[in-house]
Formats: structure tokens, sequence, C-alpha cells
């Protein structure tokens, strides 16, 4: 019998997530490839991009659980992209990575409604941290999705037998007290 260690029993009760990197850096988005272990975390790369117009396309054709982004790029910002993001795909986790130490820029973050905001330089530790935390707040989602899913399931399966039930001879006032307790 093989004995499997935690991290491979974590990998195999993960869903993969799927993330799209934005920076105009070619070399930050290749270094962040690199030092992350994706696959242990459950996540997979499905694209990156240099500017915030090729990102809004990427996430629009891949549709991807987590955008990390730059804030200072062309075209459009790590900012105007979030913005963006959060109106059109509510479901997308934002992690902001910056070299701008900007009181701003955090409040505007925050005001977004982003998932992370980090200073770079980024250490592999500090992005795998955050990056365990924003999955396993995705993985919660989901389950809470699921869980009202099968709720209202069951409540229509519910609702079409008390439809086809034959209530002959039955108390209305005790039917009725019966639906009002719930």
């Amino acid at each position: 019998m093989e004995i499997k260690n935690n991290t491979d029993i974590e990998k195999t009760n993960m869903e993969n997530y799927k993330v799209i990197l934005v920076d105009d850096e070619e070399e930050v988005i290749d270094a962040i490839k690199s030092r992350i272990l994706w696959e242990q975390l459950g996540l997979q790369i499905v694209g990156s991009a240099t500017n915030g117009v090729k990102a809004l396309e990427l996430v629009e054709k891949l549709q991807p659980d987590i955008v990390i982004t730059d804030i200072k790029m062309p075209y459009m910002d790590g900012l105007e992209l979030s913005r963006r993001l959060n109106d059109e795909y509510r479901n997308v986790h934002i992690i902001i990575f910056t070299g701008f130490d900007e009181f701003d820029y955090a409040k505007e973050a925050i005001t977004i409604g982003i998932s992370e905001y980090l200073l770079k330089p980024v250490t592999a530790a500090s992005l795998t941290a955050v990056l365990r935390k924003v999955r396993e707040e995705i993985r919660e989602e989901k389950e809470k999705s699921r869980l009202l899913e099968r709720y209202f399931v069951s409540y229509e399966q519910y609702n079409e037998f008390l439809d086809k039930t034959d209530y002959t001879g039955v108390n209305r006032k005790l039917i009725e007290d019966f639906l009002k307790l719930g």
C-alpha cells in the first residue's frame, strides 16, 4: 500500500482554479510562473498579458478564478482593470501587486474590492500564502453556491410533491400550521 504525503492528499482533494498573470514586464510574469508551485496549490496559469486591455480580453475568453495584476501598465492600468473585472466578472478574485507604496493606490484597491494587495518585491512564500487564502475563499464560495443550488432543487421538489398530494379528508388548518412552521 502506498502512503501519500499531505501535499499529495491536499492536491487530490482540490479542484483546479484558473489564474491569469498581468504585468507589463515579461520577466516579472516569468518569475512568478517559475517560483510558485501552482499545481500543488490547485492552481493553473491559463494565460498572461502585458497590459489591462489584453488581460480583459483574456478574462472574457478564459474565465479565470484569479487575476494577479500590477498597477502601472500601458493602455489600461491594474486599477482600471480591477474596476472592470469587478463590474463585469464578479466571481474573479483580484490580487494586486505593485512597486508603488502609495496610500491612494491601496485605498482605491480597497474601494474596488480586490482580494489582496501586495508590495513588490513579492516573495514566493508571501504570494503562496495569499494564493492559498484566496483559493480557500473561492472554494468556500463555490461550496455555498452548490449548497444553495441543492436547497432550491429540494424546495422545488417539495413544492411539486405538495402540488401532487391529495388532501382529501385532511384538516386544512393542520396543513397551514405545518407550512407556517416550515
